[in-house]
């Protein structure tokens, strides 16, 4: 690999870099042609979930091609949010759309999504900091209060969810959530988590290994083929032939790649800063006592949480270019939310910033399916940022869906293809019309 090839396969200088130790042994790039039953594309949770199905579960001969490190795109850079919660619909709108049956359907897929996590880390015994289970939906405004009160409503009488609570103003400066300013309401939601993204990713690719996954990072995927009934992936370093393929690419999709990709993803850019360690007064200003995981009721969702190391860390959603100078604004313009959001953080400052692709869709829900007209080749594709714990899962019936194995078919998430976008080359604009409208709905 040349010098400037092993920089740009290089992980972003985020915290979670920083603090994940080495990478997996034993993974080198693709070392020349080879023959595969499946090949899966991309290494981060949704390929290696799948390889860990296909290789450990089905007994398949399975190779991961990733193109720079393993967790290189959004599972080594989000912010650590192993969460129940999947796609961008509100409550009432999974119902009016697909029904209450579906619509419960679709929650219960996030609380097993989460414990799939749970149950990988403790089998497999994956060091990646999890903390116990807790997320806190704050309301920023105060108008914003009865609607967390309604969604009470909805998750205990509609969909069955009772593990969830209302806290108003005073508890949640009683019970030591949080004492912003900008805090007026809040859930609480189980099963959610907070982790180290990278030391998982990183796990997760151990396990695979383990299970007889073949899995080469630094082997980009630079032309797709057909030739009879093969798929032949070819890289820089070689070739390999498969009879089946798995697409886990996520936000950072190449569409050129595969006709039917063309035009079903919308890379959107999140944000991450992380402080210095807080003091203990710090803390107590903050009034986080908690290593809950935090977002708010924004559109354009800010989200936080303490780690386990002291520090904060905190993320938002913006940006269309990524130059230096747009990089430095958006760094100021997180340090600001964030000292708006706890004051006694002003002059705190941070050490690390980082920004990533986060992948939307057009219908706003992440789908695992098979492509338009060719069973053997299965995407999970779109998790529009919350995609730790729904990469994992999906990730692993798209192997089962390659492998022939049912799949049930009861949500939209799992029985529907992923939608392309109508008049794809306007994406751009329309990031650019979301970030104009959300950004005055959620002042």
């Amino acid at each position: 690999m040349s010098e400037r090839d092993a920089i740009a396969s290089a992980h972003v200088p985020s915290y979670w870099a920083a603090t994940a130790g080495p990478e997996p042994a034993g993974l080198a790039p693709l070392p020349g042609d080879r023959t595969a039953d499946v090949a899966v594309i991309g290494g981060g949770y949704t390929g290696l979930a799948a390889a860990y199905r296909l290789a450990g579960d089905h007994g398949l001969d399975t190779v991961v091609l990733e193109a720079h490190a393993i967790g290189w795109g959004a599972s080594g850079r989000n912010g650590g949010f192993a969460m129940m919660s999947l796609g961008k619909l509100s409550l009432q709108q999974r119902e009016a759309r697909w029904g209450l049956a579906t619509a419960r359907r679709i929650v219960r897929l996030g609380i097993e999504a989460c414990e799939r996590v749970r149950e990988l880390i403790v089998k497999e015994s994956i060091d990646c900091d999890p903390q116990p289970d807790g997320w806190f939906n704050i309301a920023h405004r105060p108008d914003l209060a009865p609607v967390l009160r309604e969604r009470l409503r909805l998750y205990r009488e509609r969909l069955d969810v009772q593990d969830v609570e209302f806290l108003d103003r005073d508890a949640l400066a009683a019970r030591g959530v949080t004492r912003s300013p900008s805090a007026y309401a809040a859930l609480r939601l189980r099963p959610t988590f907070g982790l180290h993204p990278l030391k998982y990713v990183r796990g997760l690719a151990r396990a695979a290994h383990r299970r007889g996954a073949a899995i080469h990072p630094d082997s980009p995927v630079v032309r797709w083929e057909r030739d009879g009934g093969w798929h032949r992936l070819v890289t820089p370093q070689g070739t390999v032939r498969a009879r089946k393929v798995v697409i886990g690419t996520n936000g950072y999709t190449p569409e050129h790649l595969h006709p039917f990709l063309r035009g079903r993803t919308l890379p959107t850019t999140s944000n991450i800063v992380v402080t210095r360690p807080l003091s203990d007064a710090e803390w107590d200003e903050v009034g986080m006592r908690t290593t809950a995981v935090y977002s708010d009721t924004r559109t354009l969702v800010h989200y936080w949480r303490r780690l386990p190391d002291g520090r904060m860390l905190f993320g938002g959603r913006a940006g269309l270019i990524n130059s230096d100078a747009a990089l430095a604004r958006r760094r100021r313009w997180l340090e600001g939310r964030l000292a708006s959001m706890f004051p006694g953080l002003r002059d705190v400052g941070t050490e690390y910033f980082w920004h990533g692709a986060v992948c939307m869709p057009y219908d706003h829900m992440p789908h695992v399916h098979t492509v338009d007209g060719d069973p053997t080749v299965a995407y999970a594709l779109a998790y529009t940022g919350t995609g730790v714990a729904m990469a994992t899962y999906l990730g692993g019936l798209a192997g089962d869906l390659v492998a022939g194995a049912p799949v049930p078919q009861d949500t939209p998430v799992t029985g529907a293809g992923l939608p392309r976008f109508p008049l794809p080359f306007l994406r751009r604009a329309y990031i650019a019309g979301a970030y104009l409208v959300y950004g005055l709905k959620d002042r």
